[in-house]
Parts: structure tokens; C-alpha cells; sequence
């Protein structure tokens, strides 16, 4: 009869086994050898954190927006870097199954939100002006960086019950590997790195869900109307022709069969931030039209 721990092994190593599968057949093994503490974290990564504190590699960072009636979603500037850094990281809760859903295949490259809390909102708006919907804009590779941290922790832990001889045969285990089970680690922190922070609408603050996709219609028209104007923003010789290879960029993919958006995004805000420094009524209407493309 095989082993659940090699099976657990083999699977964690093949990513056509979703991790939400993977937590349910870890479930069972952490039931069945008494380990309270870990089976309490598969329980929150299976039905979602709620009010529960939250893992560090959860935490994902973005770009804070705002929503304009006129120009769509526009990013938001902070005077000070440290309320920059507090509302550009969050941590979302949801559970496992929610995040892979999230992610399934024709969905890649896509934006992610995650709307603040309606106080959060209020405050936030002040910048803007006026009352309105202000949201953390983030990249789908955030949620790729949760789900495969969970799938690291997994297959960590299953190593480490292999080599203190818990294997067990088919679903059952031995007094013996019970015992060796309770001297196991059971804190997540023992069985994964430092995780990166990577760059979540749903009702509830904390949930993610898809945002638009590139408008390459206006991209395009954007390409038009900005290459002639490079040489009249008074730009240094450097910038100037780092703005035009980031136009030729964006050429190049508008002009594709097969266009990538994670490259196009990433063009679209290398322009941005060196239009950002630069002076002038033609940079400033530019950046409002980059802050509406990049909003989706």
C-alpha cells in the first residue's frame, strides 16, 4: 500500500494539482497525527482567515487609484512616504479555493483589486477632492506568490515528517510515527522562507477579483498623439530616448497578433514615471491618460 506522505510529496511537486486539494489531503494526515496547530492553519487557508491574524506572505503590494467619473481610475500621491507604505500593502483573506479561482488559465495577465474599507475610503479620498471608490490595484502574480507559498509549506512539511520516519501506509499511521508526529514542528514558520512581496471587488475589504483587461485601442492612440511629442517635454537626451524605446515597445505589441499586457503595463508605467518628473502642460495631459490606461 502506498504512502500518503510520498503521495502528498509527489503531488505538491506537480501544479496541476490544485493546493486546495493538496490542504484537504494534508487535513486528513494532520487529523489523523494529533498536529492541532497546523491543522488550525489548513482550516484558515481551506475557509479564509476572516478576523484571524493574517500570514506575512499573504500580503501582496500595489498601486492605490482612485476612481475619476471623467479619466477612470487615477493614482493617488502621498506627501508623506510612510502613509504611502501603509496603504500600499494589504493582506487578503480569502481562502485558497478563492484565490486559484481567481487565477485559472484565461485570466493571466489580468489586474487585481482590492477596495479599501468604506473609512479607509473616506480618508483617502481627501486627496482627490471629492468622495469616491479608492481601491489597491495589484498585479495576478500576487496571488501566484500566496497560492505557491502555501504549496511550498505543504511539501516542506511533508519532507520533514519523511525524514523523522512518518510515512504511513495508505491513510494510517502507527502508534510509533504518532509519537515521532507530536515532537514535529507545527508552526508554518518552520517550513517556509522569506516569501517576496509581489506586485485583491467583491463586497467585502480584503476580497479580490479581475479588473479590465489593456486597451490596446488606446494604447495605440496614445502612441500616436505621444512619440511626436517626446521632443517637446524638455526632457534631458537620456530620458527622452528611454521614452521613445518604451514607445517602440508598446508598438511592437499593439502591432502583435498576440499582444502581452504585462508588457504593455510595464512600458505604460516606465512613461509614467519619467513623465512624473518632468514639467509641463503636455506631461501632465499625458499622465492622465497613462493613469486611465494603467486603471484599466
Amino acid at each position: 500500500m502506498s504512502s500518503v506522505i510520498i503521495e502528498l510529496q509527489r503531488e505538491a511537486l506537480d501544479r496541476n494539482v490544485p493546493v486546495s486539494d493538496l490542504l484537504r489531503k494534508s487535513f486528513v494526515v494532520s487529523r489523523k497525527l494529533g498536529l492541532h496547530e497546523f491543522r488550525s492553519w489548513i482550516e484558515k487557508e481551506l475557509t479564509g482567515y476572516g478576523d484571524s491574524d493574517t500570514p506575512e506572505y499573504r500580503e501582496v503590494r500595489g498601486q492605490i487609484r482612485g476612481w475619476n467619473p471623467y479619466n477612470g481610475w487615477i493614482p493617488l500621491y502621498f506627501e508623506d512616504f510612510k502613509d504611502a507604505e501603509r496603504y500600499s500593502k494589504r493582506k487578503t483573506s480569502q481562502s485558497i479555493a478563492q484565490l486559484e479561482h481567481l487565477v485559472n488559465p484565461g485570466e493571466d495577465q489580468s489586474t487585481l483589486q482590492m477596495p479599501f474599507s468604506h473609512e479607509v475610503q473616506q480618508r483617502l479620498s481627501t486627496g482627490f477632492g471629492f468622495p469616491t471608490q479608492v481601491s489597491l490595484f495589484t498585479d495576478r502574480v500576487a496571488i501566484l506568490g500566496i497560492i505557491d507559498a502555501v504549496r511550498t509549506i505543504l511539501l516542506n512539511w511533508s519532507l520533514k515528517l519523511e525524514e523523522d520516519g512518518i510515512l504511513g501506509e495508505g491513510l494510517a499511521f502507527s502508534v510509533e510515527e504518532k509519537d515521532a508526529a507530536a515532537q514535529t514542528p507545527q508552526s508554518i514558520t518552520n517550513f517556509f522562507g522569506p516569501v517576496q512581496n509581489v506586485q485583491v471587488q467583491q463586497d467585502s475589504p480584503g476580497a479580490v477579483q479581475i479588473a479590465a483587461a489593456v486597451d490596446i485601442a488606446g494604447v495605440t492612440q496614445f502612441i500616436e498623439r505621444f512619440q511626436p511629442s517626446i521632443g517637446d517635454l524638455g526632457l534631458s537626451p537620456e530620458y527622452a530616448a528611454e521614452l521613445q524605446s518604451e514607445v517602440e515597445i508598446l508598438r511592437a505589441q499593439v502591432n502583435s497578433p498576440k499582444p502581452k499586457p504585462a508588457i504593455i503595463r510595464d512600458s505604460l508605467g516606465t512613461i509614467r514615471r519619467v513623465l512624473e518628473g518632468a514639467a509641463g502642460g503636455a506631461g501632465g495631459q499625458f499622465l492622465i491618460e497613462l493613469a486611465r490606461l494603467l486603471g484599466g
